[in-house]
């Protein structure tokens, strides 16, 4: 049942143009994954997977972590350079065992997996397919594969005996297909038409249906082989070889047609008049063309017969005006034809331009996104080790099951999780909200917070939450006196780890509105000063106080 992954990967053949990736001969059949230096018999949670089933591809796992496994599939047949398709089994499960499969050889690079669209599954138990949550879905370019694309999903599971089973898409097998074509061939339907095509390169039947009323079969049949004929247009500069005489009939005409000496192909527009000139001609008096090497002789030919002709209607005089008309159009379209493709080479190059700016706008979004998930990920695992350590008597020991879940995610995750949205982020316990480092809020207050406008108010209405006005009063940012009193006193300056605290929700506000790392950091620049515009307001507001009941007092 366990075979040897060293030995299938000596199998293997050159891969394809696209990421280069080896070309696995073979799906995975029953194969378990142990970690390296495990020696033994098969636990329960070593995964075992297989694909040697019909619509099944997967051809190599290797195993990273006992949470993580990167999985390569085979490419389509005879075509080493695309590779889209999986469908595989995974069994010998634990119950809640999480894992991460990072599918690391698409060769396709922009797939609905960035709009969305998740893998499917099932089980033995559960045998209607259904769609993972797009939340755990990842599909990111990745520096460790050759900067391929790879897709990631997580997957828990909870049922130690069922066989889970993952999938590209909703599989549609061979054999489904011809069981449908079988049954509607066994119903002999006048309409239906089945015939076998040909065979595929691994001798599967290829079947030709052809859906339409009895009577129109053989309408159908002769519509389609008409317009396999290719029907050549007449042209005028035909050049015939020496005495050879072509005559053209009433009923039976003979089309020639033949190429301009330059390659270009010859508009139907240009030859329309004087075609029809020379049909009619053909038509009344079965006249014949014979050794014309140009335009000008095939006129003055036709001109002289129609001399010759008692019910002549058209004059010389009007031929040679046709000539010479035609002799400008055929050089007015020899310069349109550069022109168009002068103008057709521009646009090729614009293209390429736009495809590549294209490519750099999307791979620099990524990068964006990749950072920004960074960044909330080191501020919400590593933040609060490093204030605690800081601030020791302002803060509260977390609770035992959070640091149980920052440990889990930090021995589980090697690749960047999905963004923990804004209201996921603050716990909420008996009508508080921790904002982090052992901070807690009114919730209430807390929800008020979220719909005031504007940076400013938003920060100084947070900054009375979490120090209150007793304390802002007699406290400044920084902790510098003012230059603008000479005997000034400098104030205490306020927490850091608290000031951390401000800017992280002031981040979160601001990175639902938008993306751009110029603006966020723009934006963040203004905290100390909204609190210090805050700190100046209670000051100016307890002044004033003081001097209303400095004046009651005198009254008295």
């Amino acid at each position: 049942m366990t075979t040897n992954m060293a030995e299938r990967s000596r199998t293997a053949e050159t891969g394809s143009d696209i990421g280069g990736d080896e070309i696995i001969a073979g799906n995975v059949n029953k194969y378990t994954v142990l970690p390296a230096g495990y020696s033994g018999q098969p636990k329960k949670g070593h995964l075992v997977f297989d694909a040697c089933f019909e619509s099944g591809n997967l051809g190599r796992v290797d195993h990273i972590t006992e949470f993580e496994y990167d999985l390569f599939i085979r490419p389509d047949t005879c075509n080493p350079r695309f590779r889209v398709w999986f469908n595989f089994t995974v069994e010998n499960v634990k119950e809640s065992q999480r894992v991460i499969f990072n599918v690391v050889n698409f060769s396709k690079t922009k797939s609905l997996y960035r709009d969305g669209m998740a893998p499917m599954v099932k089980s033995t138990s559960r045998p209607k397919w259904q769609r993972i949550p797009s939340k755990n879905v990842y599909y990111y370019r990745c520096p460790d594969h050759r900067k391929n694309y790879v897709m990631s999903f997580a997957f828990c599971f909870d049922r130690e005996n069922d066989t889970y089973q993952f999938a590209y898409c909703y599989p549609y097998t061979y054999t489904r297909l011809q069981h449908y074509l079988d049954n509607l061939q066994r119903r002999n339907m006048d309409y239906f038409c089945r015939e076998l095509l040909g065979l595929s390169v691994q001798r599967r039947q290829l079947d030709l249906l052809t859906i339409t009323s009895p009577e129109d079969k053989t309408d159908l049949e002769n519509s389609v082989m008409q317009k396999k004929i290719k029907i050549p247009k007449l042209s005028l500069n035909h050049v015939e070889e020496a005495g050879e005489v072509t005559d053209y009939g009433e009923e039976d005409v003979e089309l020639r047609h033949s190429k301009r000496q330059d390659g270009r192909k010859q508009s139907e527009g240009t030859h329309k008049s004087i075609e029809a000139v020379v049909a009619r001609l053909e038509k009344q008096n079965g006249m014949s063309l014979s050794n014309t090497s140009s335009p000008e002789e095939a006129f003055m030919e036709a001109s002289e017969g129609m001399n010759n002709m008692d019910d002549a209607v058209v004059p010389r005089i009007l031929y040679e005006e046709l000539l010479r008309s035609y002799q400008q159009q055929q050089e007015e379209m020899r310069h349109i034809q550069q022109e168009l493709e002068r103008t057709r080479r521009q646009l090729v190059q614009q293209a390429k331009k736009l495809k590549e700016y294209g490519a750099l706008v999307s791979e620099m979004k990524e990068l964006r996104d990749l950072n920004r998930r960074l960044q909330d990920v080191l501020l919400l695992r590593l933040g609060p080790a490093i204030e605690l350590e800081k601030v020791k008597p302002e803060t509260i020991e977390p609770e035992p099951e959070v640091q149980k879940t920052f440990s889990e995610e930090a021995n589980t995750s090697t690749y960047f999780p999905a963004p923990v949205p804004v209201m996921d982020k603050y716990i909420l316990e008996n009508g508080k909200v921790h904002l982090g480092s052992g901070i807690w809020v009114d919730e209430e207050k807390w929800h008020q917070l979220q719909v005031t406008q504007g940076d400013s108010k938003y920060t100084k209405n947070l900054a009375v939450m979490i120090w209150g006005t007793d304390v802002l009063k007699n406290r400044s940012v920084t902790g510098v006196a003012t230059k603008k009193k000479k005997d000034a006193v400098p104030k205490p300056p306020l927490s850091p780890h608290k000031l951390s605290i401000v800017r992280e929700c002031l981040y979160d506000r601001i990175a639902q509105e938008t993306v751009d790392e110029t603006e966020i950091a723009q934006r963040l620049s203004k905290v100390n000063k909204y609190i210090c515009e805050k700190i100046m307001d209670i000051n100016k507001s307890c002044k004033n106080e003081e001097r209303r009941e400095s004046a009651k007092f005198n009254l008295q």
